[in-house]
């Protein structure tokens, strides 16, 4: 299996959109076809081909399963780093801000409701978030843009993480 980008190797299109049903079809399909318990009485070099192409498979399913990987490898991709440090627009900045106090705010009262609102609220940032990133990557091809949300979106996906109801 010669190294191909994980949407190649899964048969994907190279979108932020993806069919969860093909991805899962393909997925399985290469499993079936590469798994190392298939070559337990191979030769020590195809146990290790196997081995490797396996992980290889479950790297790229594992990706392009999940909304922010698929987002950040879609920019690595196209030679964008999410991890570059650049100025978010201040807008952003501010709603990251208000989003922490209240976090905090929540946590130092135990005040479980703010936690309920402020997870509400965050998700359904996420959700809008991910219908202006398949509009960026699939339908305008705004890297710039695409880039930004990506950026926004790894910051909903840890505050996410720390809102602990």
């Amino acid at each position: 299996m010669a190294l191909k980008n994980y949407f190649e190797m899964l048969n994907q299109p190279q979108t932020f959109a993806v069919d969860s049903l093909s991805l899962e079809n393909a997925y399985q399909t290469l499993m079936a076809r590469f798994h190392p318990d298939r070559f337990v009485n191979a030769p020590l070099v195809e146990k290790r081909v196997a081995e490797q192409v396996s992980v290889r498979i479950n790297e790229a399913y594992q990706t392009i399963k999940n909304d922010l990987s698929r987002a950040q490898y879609l920019c690595s991709l196209k030679g964008m780093n999410v991890h570059e440090r650049r100025p978010m627009p201040p807008a952003v900045l501010m709603k990251q801000m208000d989003w922490h106090e209240m976090l905090e705010a929540a946590l130092a009262t135990a005040d479980t409701v703010r936690m309920y609102d402020l997870r509400e609220e965050v998700t359904n940032e996420r959700k809008t978030l991910l219908v202006q990133m398949q509009a960026a990557f699939d339908e305008k091809g705004d890297d710039a843009l695409a880039l930004e949300l990506t950026r926004e979106l790894m910051f909903v996906e840890k505050l996410l993480q720390q809102i602990q109801i």
